[in-house]
């Protein structure tokens, strides 16, 4: 349930480029800082082992030419951006916005430029104008401003090796020697390793070619080591190759694999070679992957899938085939899901957790497998709720809990491990919430408080206190879905909650002030607070928590800022001021802006990506005017505004969270009334 902290760098590239741009995106993210570099402060912060997140794909942009929200929205969230220089880039109108909209959102931001192809300053250097590779932000505002430094991934330049070295140093703040030393000398270590390995695997092949047509004696022993080969190509070698970017090489051994095992008889093969067989599929499937071949990948997984299946129904029972099938289950569903297949997903997912279930039936103690069933649990749990299955998603929650509490148990003091049992009490409480109740919501998330207060306490991690603050808000929200039928111990416990969490929210945005999901986090902290102390009465409270979330929003990182949960934000901060105009007696005031507002939530046509708080502020902006409207005399235009509310959101009342249905129950109470008036 954790939000997002922010990207280490957006990567900015023409269309052209974007085969070049995923290798680079790879190459940074799978970059393993060395670790005597590891905690070094410098002005980005502590060094960290990974260069990630990293934002790469963005939407396509509209006619205008206007960036999307969710392009805008990974700018002003990243550290850096990096520029993709080559000439489709200087001609790209795209990158040219993107660079100029970092500027304007990350003015203290850096700016990184990667040189792919093309000439810098082309015509200055004798070149045609058509190579220019940089575009024309980038270099500022006139003619004859200096060319940026840049990485050269050019043969003619650095080279891409030199070229990523100079992108890690300057993403981390470190002199790039620092980095070319400790990066040869893990080079020489590996390449000694990896040299010596295919050293031997080639003595051993040109063995076994010299030798094929023995006696069958000597063919058995050779097929024996031929297989044992293959095994370790596919375990020790890859697990050796992929830390230094040789998917190259990985390729070609999952193909090898592949080639010898369908040039014998299928009749021929047993089952641990259709699982080697099986596996080398699997090898392929990641790497097509990672490249961005993602067709190639899902033929890939579905083969191997194909060879699993034949492998589980002739022995079921086997821990380890059951492993293999259930990891290309898994790959089939994840890749089906991202096709949009949906009943191929749900298929493969269930097969994904009952296998995983299957095998804790033989070792209820191996963590590995648990871990294995807690995602399959979740991930099946995170499908429903995208179907609006919330009650089958809570079954699945509930069971991948259940799993999660049994490895942080076994785990003792492992933070992630019980950062997943918290995140799980979040998803509980999240679908619980329509299904079955207030209380079942706020016990789950009370139990996700307690194990922020027990077990993370001490976690020297803000994302971890962004969490537990954002549980501790929940928890008050709960307290008072019912608005101002709320219990007055409700309001109390409400406040007592939202006061404490005003400190943490204050603490996280000093600590990064420039983070928007804190920034968010702290504003809606604010509204709330201010709308319990208006349920409560303390008029001049509510006022100094609504100026609070207005001075966090005027700060320039929530600007440009764009997004739904952005924008909810802010019609809810806006309900509020409305609300203290009514409650301080400015009702000229309030009616306008609830005039404004309503006719912002009216035009909205699908609530499906609005449920949890569009339906909120309608309905609760809604009954606001309509009490407003009542107060003045106008009792006509206050029942078509709640009648047009419920009219709209009735249909929806199974999906809804509890304050909406709340509000509708409200608007159909007073239009009850109103009824049996008039008769």
């Amino acid at each position: 349930m954790a939000g997002q902290d922010g990207f280490r760098a957006f990567i900015s590239y023409s269309h052209d480029d974007q085969a070049e741009a995923s290798r680079i995106h790879k190459a940074l993210e799978t970059y393993r800082v060395p670790a005597r570099l590891v905690g070094l402060d410098t002005s980005k912060g502590p060094v960290p082992h990974r260069l990630t997140p990293i934002f790469r794909d963005r939407e396509d942009l509209p006619a205008s030419g206007d960036l999307s929200e969710s392009v805008r929205s990974a700018l002003a969230q990243s550290q850096t951006l990096i520029v993709l220089c080559s000439p489709s880039a200087a001609r790209s109108r795209w990158v040219e916005a993107e660079i100029r909209i970092f500027r304007e959102v990350n003015p203290d931001g850096d700016i990184l430029a990667a040189i792919i192809a093309g000439e810098p300053g082309a015509q200055a250097g004798g070149h045609s104008a058509d190579l220019e590779c940089f575009p024309p932000a980038l270099l500022g505002s006139g003619a004859g401003e200096a060319e940026p430094v840049a990485a050269d991934f050019r043969p003619s330049g650095d080279g891409r090796r030199m070229a990523l070295l100079k992108l890690v140093a300057g993403l981390l703040d470190l002199r790039l020697d620092q980095l070319i030393q400790r990066d040869l000398q893990r080079r020489q270590r590996r390449v000694t390793v990896i040299t010596g390995a295919l050293a031997a695997l080639t003595l051993v092949m040109a063995t076994l070619t010299v030798f094929a047509v023995t006696a069958r004696s000597e063919a058995e022993r050779r097929k024996a080591e031929a297989e044992d080969l293959i095994e370790f190509m596919l375990s020790d070698l890859r697990t050796r190759l992929e830390p230094v970017g040789r998917l190259d090489v990985l390729d070609a051994v999952g193909a090898k694999v592949i080639e010898y095992y369908d040039g014998q008889s299928a009749r021929n093969l047993s089952l641990d070679d259709l699982g080697r067989r099986a596996r080398a599929f699997h090898l392929l499937g990641e790497i097509d992957s990672d490249m961005g071949d993602l067709e190639s990948a899902y033929r890939n997984f579905n083969t191997a899938y194909e060879a699993t299946s034949r492998i589980i129904a002739v022995d079921p029972n086997e821990p380890g085939r059951i492993y293999e099938h259930a990891q290309s289950a898994f790959w089939v569903g994840y890749f089906a899901w991202r096709r949009n297949e949906l009943e191929t997903t749900e298929a493969r997912f269930i097969e994904y957790r009952d296998l995983s279930e299957r095998l804790l039936s033989h070792d209820s103690e191996n963590l590995e497998w648990q871990a294995e069933a807690a995602y399959a649990h979740s991930n099946l749990g995170t499908l429903y709720i995208d179907q609006d299955r919330l009650a089958e998603a809570r079954v699945e929650m509930r069971q991948a809990l259940a799993r999660f509490l049994t490895i942080a148990e076994a785990s003792g003091d492992s933070e992630q491990a019980w950062i997943d049992v918290a995140d799980a009490y979040g998803w509980i409480a999240f679908v619980s919430e329509p299904v079955e109740g207030r209380e079942a919501a706020m016990a789950a998330v009370r139990d996700q408080i307690e194990v922020y207060e027990t077990h993370l306490s001490d976690a020297d991690n803000w994302s971890v206190r962004r969490s537990a603050m954002a549980a501790e808000y929940a928890l008050a929200r709960l307290h008072i879905v019912e608005g101002v039928d709320a219990e007055p111990q409700d309001v109390a416990d409400a406040l007592d909650l939202l006061r404490t969490a005003s400190f943490e929210a204050d603490a996280l945005i000093r600590h990064d002030p420039a983070n928007v999901e804190w920034r968010l986090l702290g504003i809606r902290q604010r509204v709330w607070l201010a709308e319990a102390n208006l349920l409560a009465g303390n008029i001049d409270a509510a006022r100094q928590a609504y100026l609070d979330a207005t001075s966090f929003m005027a700060h320039e990182s929530w600007a440009d800022v764009q997004g739904i949960r952005f924008e909810d934000t802010r019609l809810q901060a806006a309900l509020i001021e409305s609300r203290l105009f009514i409650a301080m007696g400015d009702l000229d005031s309030a009616g306008l802006s609830l005039a404004h507002l309503l006719t912002s939530l009216q035009q909205i046509e699908d609530w499906s990506a609005r449920l949890s708080k569009g339906t909120y502020l309608y309905a609760a902006t809604a009954n606001s005017f309509a009490d407003l409207l009542e107060r003045q005399g106008n009792m006509q235009e206050a029942a078509r505004i709640r009648a047009g509310m419920v009219h709209r959101l009735s249909p929806l009342m199974e999906r809804l969270p509890l304050d909406t249905r709340a509000e509708l129950r409200r608007a159909e109470a007073r239009l009850g009334a109103e009824r049996i008036s008039a008769e």
